[in-house]
């Protein structure tokens, strides 16, 4: 229940930072800096900068105001979305945390606006160390407060606070270095306004998707104790996933889709959408092979110890077994939105998110009952499917048909040595895994099987000449003849 109570207060002011932090840079803050940074010169970009980032800290501290204090108002809605009675203990504990978590999303958006900045010159390690300090303060707090707390949910909540602080404090220094300096200017001035104008659509469309999660996380959280949690656990394998790969593509690629756009350099637009999509499907197809084979000893290996058994894992790697299935469509969206935004086009997003959003609701409370919290991961992937098909089709009227030589071949040889890879993990899994072996027991025979899998599928995609395989060496070289 106390998992449960932290994963959905967490949620709530997590769907707000995605709302307000996430989309608002992508869609306007980048787009409009990159442009008056390359037309009027770094120190006008910086003047936007400091305009934009003084308007953000006083619309959160408002939104933060305003959902500590209405908190219980927030969490009974959400419960209502279920259409289910919930435990009023669970009720208490879930908007009380609320309160403690809710203002995170003025740090984290804060925080969003520098790493905006840096994206936009191209200095991106930092934004992703922010992120580790983030959760290494989550970790720190749990462990550190163990002992001082009736409720580890607290001590969650607050790392979760300290997590915000420090992802803004970190990249502070790296702003000032580029040559960004506060002052209390409060205008809002034409640059601003045309970059909330691009907003406004995305707004629309975020919220879209927010209300997929809030009705997704709603279901659940009326099937029982545990459907949030399992939920929750696959969604961050799949985010894990992702996030080592797909999302790191698409924050890269930005700036220079924004630039190209903005040059009506459509060529190298195209060539830029095609490498993101054949690298993407180079790392996601072995990724959602083999999570799939090794659902359930993954899910054992991370998470069973302590109060978390043999039924949580079966939970939760079912539910993984339906989120994963959305993988690369998921990671090929947040390829192409982007796209979109670069040039300017932030209505069709939201239509296209718009028409996810219904296919989700409606087969949330279609599946959830006979299958449970399966039906809901699964209805999450139709409508992932849903979006990734539309945004491909409606691309090509800003980038005309997207088609090359290499792209094609690119994909084959990445399903080819995805095959290889399977049958090897099939073939060897019982020889090397006991029926019954759990949790820590684990680790040697799975890290067996992820070497073998490596080996495989690098050594089939070596055989078939996989063009990205040889540029990921290549780069590799030049980077060890470069330390060297």
């Amino acid at each position: 229940m106390a998992s449960d109570a932290f994963g959905l207060a967490f949620q709530i002011p997590n769907l707000l930072r995605r709302l307000v932090a996430e989309g608002a840079m992508s869609a306007g803050f980048i787009p409009v800096l990159s442009e008056v940074e390359e037309t009027e010169g770094s120190a006008a970009a910086m003047g936007f900068a400091n305009r934009y980032f003084n308007l953000v800290l006083l619309a959160l501290t408002i939104i933060s105001a305003v959902g500590m204090l209405g908190a219980s108002v927030i969490v009974g809605l959400f419960a209502l979305l279920g259409g289910r009675s919930i435990d009023p203990a669970a009720l208490e504990l879930t908007t009380t945390l609320t309160r403690w978590m809710f203002p995170y999303i003025l740090f984290v958006a804060l925080a969003a606006v520098a790493q905006g900045v840096l994206n936009t010159y191209r200095v991106f390690w930092i934004s992703a160390a922010s992120s580790i300090a983030m959760n290494i303060a989550i970790i720190g707090a749990a462990v550190a407060l163990a002992s001082s707390v009736d409720e580890m949910a607290f001590a969650f909540a607050i790392g979760v606070l300290l997590g915000g602080v420090l992802q803004f404090a970190v990249q502070i220094p790296f702003v000032f270095k580029l040559g960004y300096r506060w002052s209390p200017d409060f205008r809002v001035g034409p640059q601003v306004r045309r970059a909330l104008w691009l907003l406004v659509p995305t707004l629309f469309g975020a919220g879209v998707y927010q209300v997929n999660v809030m009705v997704s996380q709603a279901i659940a959280w009326g099937l029982g104790g545990g459907a949030v949690s399992s939920l929750q656990y696959s969604s961050r394998l799949l985010e894990l996933t992702l996030g080592v790969f797909a999302v790191a593509i698409s924050t890269v690629v930005l700036p220079s889709l924004s630039r190209d756009a903005a040059a009506g350099r459509l060529d190298d637009v195209s060539d830029t959408i095609l490498y993101a999509v054949r690298l993407s499907c180079f790392v996601c197809f072995p990724m959602l092979v083999g999570l799939f084979l090794l659902r359930q000893e993954t899910a054992s290996l991370l998470f069973e110890r302590g109060a978390f058994g043999a039924e949580s894992t079966a939970m939760t790697s079912y539910a993984l077994a339906f989120h994963l299935l959305g993988l690369v469509h998921i990671a090929l969206a947040r390829i192409f939105v982007p796209v979109f935004y670069a040039f300017k086009d932030t209505k069709t997003p939201v239509f296209v998110a718009f028409a996810s959003m219904l296919l989700n609701v409606v087969l949330c409370y279609a599946l959830a009952e006979p299958m449970r919290h399966g039906g809901i991961a699964l209805a999450n992937t139709a409508s992932a499917f849903l979006q990734a098909l539309a945004l491909t089709w409606l691309l090509r009227r800003h980038t005309g048909p997207l088609s090359d030589d290499v792209t094609g071949p690119s994909i084959l040889r990445s399903g080819l040595a995805t095959a290889a890879m399977a049958g090897a993990v099939i073939a060897a899994t019982p020889a090397l895994i006991a029926p019954g072996t759990h949790g820590g027991a684990l680790l040697v025979p799975y890290v067996a099987l992820l070497a073998l899998a490596v080996v495989v599928y690098a050594g089939t995609a070596a055989l078939t000449r996989h063009p990205e395989l040889v540029e990921v060496i290549g780069i590799l070289k030049r980077r060890l003849g470069r330390q060297r």
